[in-house]
């Protein structure tokens, strides 16, 4: 094997822990063996090892890729020199992604297996819980949205994105999970901004966001399979 750079190790440790989130994040990774780990990343258990120095190392390693996706979205959302309009796209992309990936079977064996790795998502969570408060709050104080309870909402949808992605809802509805996806997010702008703030129709920024989407979660059939929480 070619001698790699730390930048080229690190790009490839990602790339091979972001193959076992879908599983890890449905069954949890504390019955997982490095067997396991090795053939749903694709490569020997020798090579993996090229890569990691053991499992507690590669849940780690997952656990970051979820620590860096909040805090660069959290520094986004919190952003008030963009327009409401744009970072509300990117507050529907982050709920998708924390409803998917941080479920309780794997946050439970976090806690239990790598407890300091688990304070560190609890506490980039709860922020991304209180910007997201201060986002609803600002924007119905800057007479954007309708003055509905910021917790209220967030609860609303964590609750409706869970219900949608982590069971048979979709499958049982007949909708595609694109379709879901706008569905969603239409609901979610017309219940946030009043009429005067409304932009109707699509606009670029959820086009992206749900291509964002649908390259992480579209790809997997194993998203409309109840994950285990």
């Amino acid at each position: 094997m070619r001698k790699i750079s730390p930048e080229e190790r690190q790009i490839m440790r990602r790339s091979y822990a972001e193959k076992i989130m879908d599983t890890v994040r449905k069954k949890g990774f504390i019955s997982l063996t490095i067997q396991d780990l090795a053939r749903l990343m694709g490569i020997s258990r020798a090579s993996l090892y090229n890569f990691f120095a053991s499992k507690e190392d590669i849940i780690q390693e997952v656990t970051e890729i979820y620590i860096d996706y909040l805090t660069r979205s959290n520094e986004f959302i919190n952003n008030p020199r963009y327009p409401y309009i744009r970072r509300l796209p990117a507050v529907f992309e982050q709920s998708v992604f924390s409803t998917v990936y941080a479920s309780e079977i794997y946050l439970n064996e976090l806690k239990i297996t790598c407890p300091i790795y688990y304070e560190k998502q609890i506490h980039v969570v709860n922020e991304r819980l209180a910007i997201l408060y201060s986002f609803y709050e600002n924007g119905i104080s800057d007479g954007d949205f309708n003055p509905l309870h910021p917790s209220l909402i967030i609860e609303q949808d964590e609750a409706a994105l869970h219900k949608i992605l982590n069971s048979s809802f979709l499958i049982d509805q007949g909708i595609t999970l694109e379709d879901a996806m706008y569905g969603y997010y239409e609901m979610m702008k017309y219940r946030s901004f009043t009429p005067t703030a409304l932009i109707p129709g699509k606009d670029e920024y959820i086009d992206k966001a749900v291509k964002v989407i649908m390259n992480q979660l579209g790809k997997s059939s194993d998203l409309l399979t109840p994950a285990d929480n």
